[in-house]
């Protein structure tokens, strides 16, 4: 199954403590790895308020490539509510 293109690889992300595999690829978009992380966990409303974050807490920029994000094969990504920005 794998053999089609080595090139993919799994990632893990953590919604709400449990973790689940999604498949990526080094030239995927973050936010195409969002949209699949979403809906790894089911989530259908509010999508637009989610974002990705590496353990660390930082927010993932989404127009990245994942190679350029600095995401790799033993990545744990934390899918979460992104900040709210404060108005004026």
């Amino acid at each position: 199954m794998t053999t089609a293109t080595a090139t993919q690889f799994e990632v893990t992300i953590v919604y709400n403590g449990l973790p689940k595999p999604v498949t990526t690829n080094p030239h995927q978009a973050v936010q195409a790895l969002l949209q699949q992380a979403l809906n790894a966990f089911e989530i259908h409303q509010g999508r637009e308020n989610f974002a990705l974050f590496t353990e660390a807490g930082q927010l993932l920029d989404p127009n990245l490539s994942v190679k350029d994000a600095g995401i790799s094969p033993e990545s744990r990504l934390l899918l979460r509510p992104r900040q709210v920005s404060g108005g004026a």
